[in-house]
């Protein structure tokens, strides 16, 4: 009876326009923004400008229609500024009677282009031939069975989404469980709490009931300054020159793996770029500007030393570098895999940097997504210049490249993930003290 129209993808602040697919049964639209009534419709259009404030932080939007008698009739909801794929498609139905006059209405957004290259639609199994995809005129069924529509969204860089809905019959006690992923940190040395131990020390405005906890990957996505490729090639040139040589050439393979490897993460970490340029993406309701991720790097390619300095990013994109922006989306990619998770900033002294968002504002927000932050810079003046992102580590030598790396890993290695009934904005969620086991676990910030 109710969906979105408008999917927000991307990162959100000030006035946007919301706009809803409603069905003609519903007299009344309620819309409310972290848990606050921000717009009562009751007539077309179906949509409101909204204001999501000037910070960037995680929302809560949700859309309940209502009956002429003002009883609440369906729901919606979307999270803002929370990871998401980069591609999403919404389905209602609307009209008909007794199984027949049947339309789904489809939407869809994607960061990467307005329309899908292909959608694939199918009704009980079979494919409709379907003119426009986004009003779908069903067969006619018997409502009194259960039935299953399925669209899939092809999109390109092999972006696709899937949408499905089971409706009919007496399918009325569905099983739909979400969790949310919580990160937290273990005390050196100290294990990780038993579910039952775990009990009652998570909190929102009530305890969660904590279904698992596990350790599982962990995902860390670099930001890099391209004005200190050079600087960085030559932390080690003096002292490594001749291995750097010898691992191109493929002369020593001793000396190879030497530099190659050195400063590995373990095996189960995933290392990507998100490389600080964007791609002007138009559309017809929204234009995206796309931050390019890299692909996937483990141990297996190579230690953090070699990627950062071998590792360039595409050849099309922007000269304009948005170091801020790329770690606010570095952020949403760390966190949206739901495993352990960190960002890294590798930073120059002469950084240059056209972002929307500040390093404050970008820092407030990885907190409020429990993703920690480290930034590094190899130019010893970068320390205190670039003090508005906090701590800013040296890494002006190896050594001290090296101890960065294992106080990532050291960070890494203690957190765990805490699953939790339901789906919560990160900032809701707290740790209850517990006396009998202070200090044995805190979380991610």
């Amino acid at each position: 009876m109710i969906a979105f129209a408008s999917l927000f993808l991307g990162l959100i602040v000030g006035l946007e326009p919301v706009e809803l697919l409603v069905d003609t049964s519903v007299a009344a639209v309620e819309i409310r923004l972290d848990g606050e009534i921000v717009a009562e419709l009751q007539a077309e259009p179906w949509s409101r400008a909204l204001d999501f404030g000037p910070e960037l932080q995680p929302h809560e939007l949700l859309a309940i229609a209502y009956d002429a008698d003002r009883r609440v009739v369906a729901q919606t909801r979307q999270w803002v500024n929370l990871p998401r794929p980069p591609a999403e498609a919404t389905v209602m139905l609307e009209g008909g009677n007794a199984g027949r006059g049947v339309v789904a209405r489809l939407s869809w957004e994607s960061v990467i282009t307005q329309e899908p290259a292909n959608v694939d639609i199918t009704f009980d199994g079979r494919t409709l031939a379907v003119k426009d995809p986004r009003r779908i005129r069903l067969p006619e069924h018997d409502p009194e069975q259960l039935h299953f529509l399925r669209a899939e969204l092809d999109f390109s860089r092999n972006v696709s989404t899937v949408i499905e809905l089971v409706f009919g019959g007496s399918y009325a006690d569905r099983l739909n469980v979400q969790l949310t992923a919580v990160p937290v940190i273990v005390r050196r040395g100290a294990k990780l709490p038993t579910v039952d131990e775990l009990r009652g020390r998570l909190l929102k405005d009530h305890p969660l009931r904590i279904i698992a906890a596990e350790k599982g990957p962990a995902e860390v996505v670099v930001v890099r300054d391209e004005g200190i490729r050079s600087t960085l090639n030559r932390i080690g040139r003096t002292s490594e020159k001749t291995l750097r040589r010898h691992a191109r050439l493929g002369l020593d393979s001793r000396a190879a793996r030497s530099l190659r490897f050195k400063m590995s993460l373990p095996q189960d970490h995933q290392v990507r770029f998100l490389w600080p340029f964007s791609e002007r993406q138009e559309q017809a309701r929204l234009d995206f500007d796309i931050l390019i991720p890299s692909q996937a790097f483990t141990a297996r390619d190579g230690g953090l030393y070699w990627l950062l300095t071998e590792y360039s990013p595409p050849a099309n994109v922007a000269p304009n570098q948005r170091l801020s922006d790329a770690v606010a989306v570095a952020g949403l990619l760390a966190a949206g895999r739901n495993r352990r998770r960190a960002v890294v900033l590798v930073v120059g002294d002469d950084a240059r940097d056209t972002s929307s968002f500040t390093p404050r504002q970008v820092r407030h927000y990885l907190g409020q997504l429990k993703v920690p932050l480290f930034v590094w810079s190899p130019e010893p003046n970068s320390v205190s210049r670039h003090k508005s992102w906090g701590a800013v580590t040296d890494i002006s030598s190896l050594a001290k490249l090296e101890q960065a790396v294992e106080a990532l890993k050291q960070q890494l290695k203690q957190q765990r993930i805490v699953w939790v009934d339901g789906v919560h904005l990160p900032e809701d969620i707290r740790l209850a003290p517990n006396p009998k086991r202070a200090g044995d676990l805190s979380l991610v910030h």
